[in-house]
């Protein structure tokens, strides 16, 4: 996959960095999300089946933005992940980034610019209260939900659940319903896939730290073997990192807390 040119943005350091060790988190919430590293597990598995049915692959329109980390981010996944909700959201709901449009009239999503997505990052981070140590799952909320009250819109979260009790059910409905979700994740694992004549590789990638991501659809698999089937459903999700802007999370994996962001 091609790699993303990271824009460099040297304001970030100027303007950021100055006050992001005075800030402190709640002492009830104290775990934080810095942005995991996907690294290649060289343990991918390979699935020899004799046929395929693709039961469901559903996605809200166009999917998301594709939005990375500018130079200096490396803690900042929380505005990252936030920058993707509101990019998606903006073509909904004018200037939610201000002096853009994160897409075409096509409704498909423009790449990432050198200066109002970067802009609107700092913003988050600012208004999250991230440091070099992460954003907490309160601050990271408090923080999108502030920034998008800024525009003249409001934002309620609705939980999907955490640990393996993740609501599939209603995170389906938001896609239906053209909604993202946010998955905070400790770290873990990223699938992709590789499709060869009666043979998947699944390739698995892991997330070196606690994360936070947008989730925009939904892939299931079935799998009729040479004994038995296997059915296997995934997360589409937009990871925010530049070298595998997106991928896969399974369902049933550990999570620490998904919230469907509807916005009004």
């Amino acid at each position: 996959m091609k790699k993303l040119n990271k824009v460099k943005m040297t304001v970030f350091v100027m303007l950021c960095l100055p006050f992001l060790g005075g800030w402190t988190v709640a002492l009830d919430d104290t775990e934080q999300y810095v942005g995991g590293v996907l690294l290649s597990t060289c343990a991918n598995e390979t699935v020899s089946y004799v046929s395929k049915q693709i039961v469901e692959d559903t996605s809200t329109a166009n999917g998301t933005p594709l939005y990375y980390p500018i130079d200096g981010m490396e803690s900042c996944c929380g505005a990252v992940a936030g920058g993707v909700v509101v990019g998606f959201y903006d073509k909904y709901y004018p200037n939610m980034i201000k002096n853009w449009d994160s897409a075409y009239s096509s409704g498909s999503y423009k790449m990432q610019d050198d200066t109002n997505v970067p802009t609107a990052f700092i913003e988050l981070i600012m208004r999250m209260r991230i440091t070099k140590q992460g954003v907490t799952e309160t601050n990271f909320k408090k923080g999108l939900k502030d920034f998008i009250a800024a525009r003249g819109y409001s934002a309620e979260y609705v939980s999907l659940g955490k640990g393996t009790g993740f609501n599939y059910s209603t995170f389906k409905t938001a896609v239906t319903n053209n909604e993202v979700t946010v998955l905070l994740v400790k770290p873990s694992t990223v699938y992709d896939f590789g499709e060869y004549q009666n043979e998947d590789e699944i390739i698995k990638m892991n997330l070196s730290a606690n994360h936070v991501m947008v989730a925009y659809g939904y892939y299931e698999v079935k799998y009729t073997l040479s004994s038995g089937t296997r059915t296997d459903k995934y997360l589409k999700v937009t990871t925010g990192l530049d070298d595998y802007p997106t991928g896969f999370y399974k369902v049933g994996s550990y999570i620490d807390a998904a919230y469907v962001v509807k916005i009004s």
